[in-house]
């Protein structure tokens, strides 16, 4: 079989597959495209450098990088509660103590939230899912609303803004499933 013959099959089962499979297989690149066009909110390069090192996100199709959005927002919210508990040991101004009491207990409604969604994308439950990621959504902000209420500087801005940003893309992808 001469090379052109090669290409030529090639391009037609590559046009093949992308006809007959439509959306078996979503690149990180293009749902991070799709929501970030969806919502201002999103920052597509942070969707991008997230998704992508995740195990198995490079062949995901659409509803299991929904879960992978999801389950990284789990994550980042978990490290972010084991932060505010150890500041929490640490920190003996009492305004900050406050807040980050408050932020503890914004921590525990997120994650409560977020191990509810999961299984609801899974299970193809996307109202539930939304109404979860929705309220885990705002929950950050909550926390870092104390800090600026009491005039005390936040040692939580990162983190907070990094778990918004993921669970705003978790909701995005979950509103892009239907």
């Amino acid at each position: 079989m001469r090379p052109s013959s090669i290409c030529i099959l090639l391009a037609v089962a590559v046009l093949l597959h992308h006809h007959l499979l439509p959306g078996v297989e979503a690149s990180v690149e293009k749902a991070c495209r799709d929501a970030a066009n969806s919502s201002p909110n999103i920052n597509y390069d942070f969707c991008v450098a997230e998704l992508r090192p995740y195990p198995g996100s490079g062949s995901a199709d659409q509803k299991s990088l929904t879960v992978i959005a999801a389950s990284l927002t789990k994550d980042k919210a978990t490290s972010t509660s084991a932060k505010v508990k150890n500041l929490l040991a640490s920190t003996s101004d009492p305004k900050t103590k406050q807040c980050l009491e408050s932020c503890e207990s914004v921590y525990e409604d997120l994650l409560s939230d977020l191990e509810t969604s999961i299984p609801a994308i899974k299970e193809g439950r996307l109202v539930d899912a939304k109404t979860y990621l929705s309220a885990a959504v705002d929950e950050p902000g909550t926390c870092e609303d104390g800090f600026k209420d009491l005039k005390v500087p936040s040692p939580l801005t990162k983190e907070d803004s990094d778990v918004t940003q993921m669970c705003t893309i978790a909701l995005a992808f979950t509103n892009m499933l239907g």
